[in-house]
């Protein structure tokens, strides 16, 4: 495994677009080589090493067998791991916008928060977030039909507004709250929430929600049955029938202190 560290060496005034950092883009390159990748501030073209102090081991690998670490505040920094379809990115600090977008494989690990569009449009591979996340986990961007279409997203926190949306496969599980709308419009995949939300569902046809916290649900859904889940029992709603939809909606009854 060829192991390689990012440590910023300057904080950030504006936000870094660093698509470069995957290990799709590191593989095959010297330490010398991958200094020079370009990232974007702004309209200004600049090196990664403008940013970023780069260790590590020299000699090339597969993308499969590449594993990149980066430990620090890399908040300002969006589209980490971006197109990765194989390795390991671990991220010891917090991260920009659209982290893991269109991931096609590979593990992407963050140990602290993550921004907005984390997993956008992702098809396979994994996203593990020890803390909270930003809007639009796992949706498409803005004219995208399908967001996630495959992998696994797992945030150990709460995640924003508008988890999923356009969703048509894959599996989010959020263990925390999610903000407004979750599953909004979506087509497919799963969607597990350990905490509470608002109107999940809305425009949904296929696939399927689980809260275990309290949620208020659109009146266009309806409740067909009581199920038990892991020993807990599920109110089970088929919808949103606005659009007939055929999507399952599972949200766990009262329980006693």
């Amino acid at each position: 495994m060829r192991k390689i560290w990012i440590i910023p060496i300057r904080s950030l005034e504006i936000s870094l677009e660093a698509e470069s950092i995957c290990p799709d883009k590191f593989a095959h390159l010297t330490l010398s080589q991958i200094n020079v990748l370009d990232v974007w501030q702004g309209n200004r073209k600049m090196k990664l090493m403008d940013f970023f102090r780069v260790e590590g081991d020299e000699e090339s690998a597969e993308i499969e067998d590449t594993f990149i670490r980066l430990e620090g505040d890399f908040s300002r920094v969006k589209r980490l791991a971006e197109n990765m379809s194989g390795g390991q990115v671990e991220v010891y600090g917090d991260v920009g916008m659209r982290a893991g977008s269109i991931m096609n494989g590979g593990v992407l690990r963050i140990e602290g928060d993550a921004g907005d569009w984390l997993g956008r449009e992702m098809r396979a591979g994994k996203i593990i977030v020890s803390g909270n996340a930003g809007n639009y986990v796992g949706s498409g961007y803005r004219g995208e039909k399908c967001g996630m279409r495959g992998g696994d997203i797992e945030i150990g926190g709460n995640a924003g507004a508008l988890l999923g949306e356009h969703m048509c496969g894959g599996s989010i599980i959020v263990y925390g709250d999610a903000g407004d709308f979750p599953g909004n419009m979506n087509q497919g995949g799963n969607i597990n929430i350990g905490g509470s939300t608002y109107l999940p569902g809305a425009e949904m046809t296929k696939g399927t929600i689980m809260i275990r916290g309290q949620a208020r649900l659109l009146p266009s859904y309806q409740k067909v049955d009581v199920v038990d889940i892991e020993g807990i029992n599920y109110q089970k709603y088929i919808g949103d029938l606005v659009e007939n939809g055929k999507g399952e909606l599972f949200l766990a009854e009262a329980r006693s202190p």
